[in-house]
């Protein structure tokens, strides 16, 4: 299956003066190794090192020499699960000031990069670039690589996206789980992503002492997706301090298992401004953490699902197409609330979407009335009409 990252990297290798090193970031098992792997095959003078294996580590030490022993004449060099390797700061920093002929892609949890030896290493040195659970536009196999928000043009996916909507909300997107073919086997691999991968990866790489907290924590966000989130009163739930709860939040979005939404705000008078929101990379991994694979019909959480499933869309989308744009809510002191607020970094216009699994509700007037020069068009998105938005 194509991915859309596939045509931005392509793009960058394509160009012999690209020297910068690409970081292809994302959760586990989001398709990054299938993409080293699909760079492997197109490229002649190509070395692939899957970093997670303690013997390849053992291959790189920064010192010139060795790496030139190592590296030879290739001009492709593609890098595993980066975050595994000691001093990969100094190590990628060597490989790119020293190897002018050689172009550099790695993968790795994003935590890595907020590593402070990787930032200060690398500065000025890299493109990030964010790999998300398949989109509804790569499971329809359109790679179009435009994109203008609220006006996807291409009807005869229509349908197509409609029935995937459930399954979405069901069992996420991350490749080998939309690959199975049965229910069952969607929820056997998520359970075995669950517990051999997400869980092993945080718990071990970040040394978590108290890991039942950190599961019984996860388990609250996922009941909460769709609200605004308390860190007060999930200490007092889990009898842990304010600052570990944070911390653990901090973690989730770290190995991008959750994102945060923070509040829209300009220090109006009656306006919210240190709340957030988390939503779950993928709505899969969410229903294994709480164990619910009900159908639609007979759950109570489905408007939280489905915004998290529009916020999820919107999101992907504006990373890969339109990074400027950033998401947030909005709610004031009197409980008007702003399901999305899209803002811009080249541009002062703000725009309000609501999100409604059946109906078409207007944006808050509340938020009209306090932004009325800011704002020029609105959207109202559901499931009828979420296929504009891919």
């Amino acid at each position: 299956m194509d991915r859309v990252v596939s045509q931005k990297i392509d793009l960058w290798l394509s160009d012999p003066k690209f020297k910068e090193v690409v970081i292809l970031v994302g959760m586990r098992r989001v398709g990054k190794t299938t993409e080293l792997m699909r760079f492997k095959s197109l490229h002649p003078k190509v070395l692939y090192f899957d970093l997670e294996d303690i013997s390849v580590r053992q291959l790189f030490v920064p010192e010139v020499a060795k790496l030139n022993r190592l590296v030879g004449d290739a001009s492709l060099l593609l890098l595993d699960e980066v975050q595994y390797l000691p001093q990969s700061g100094s190590i990628l920093k060597l490989l790119h000031d020293h190897f002018p002929q050689l172009q550099i892609v790695v993968t790795g949890s994003a935590s890595f990069l907020l590593l402070k030896n990787i930032g200060d290493s690398l500065q000025g040195r890299f493109r990030q670039i964010s790999m998300y659970p398949l989109a509804f536009r790569e499971i329809c196999g359109d790679m179009d690589a435009t994109y203008n928000f609220g006006d996807y043009k291409n009807e005869i996916y229509k349908s197509q996206i409609e029935a995937h909507i459930e399954e979405l909300m069901l069992y996420g997107s991350l490749p080998q789980v939309y690959s199975e073919q049965s229910d069952q086997d969607k929820r056997s691999r998520l359970g075995s992503y669950l517990d051999g991968l997400l869980f092993k990866d945080v718990l071990e790489i970040e040394g978590i002492r108290n890991p039942t907290a950190f599961k019984k924590l996860l388990a609250l966000i996922s009941l909460q997706i769709g609200s605004e989130v308390n860190p007060n009163e999930l200490a007092t739930k889990l009898e842990i301090n304010r600052r570990t709860v944070v911390e653990y939040i901090d973690l989730f979005e770290k190995f991008q298992i959750c994102y945060r939404l923070n509040c829209f705000s300009t220090n109006q008078r009656n306006e919210i401004t240190r709340n957030f929101k988390v939503y779950f990379s993928d709505l899969g991994i969410r229903n294994a953490v709480i164990s619910n694979f009900s159908s639609l019909t007979s759950r109570t959480d489905v408007g939280g699902m489905f915004e998290n499933l529009t916020t999820n869309v919107l999101r992907s989308n504006f990373s890969y197409f339109d990074p400027d744009k950033t998401m947030y809510f909005w709610r004031n002191a009197a409980k008007a609330e702003v399901d999305l607020v899209i803002a811009s970094q080249t541009s002062p216009e703000l725009i309000p979407v609501e999100i409604k699994f059946d109906k078409l509700n207007t944006p808050s007037r509340a938020f009209y009335n306090l932004y009325a020069n800011r704002v020029k068009q609105a959207f109202a998105i559901n499931k009828d009409n979420l296929w504009k938005f891919v």
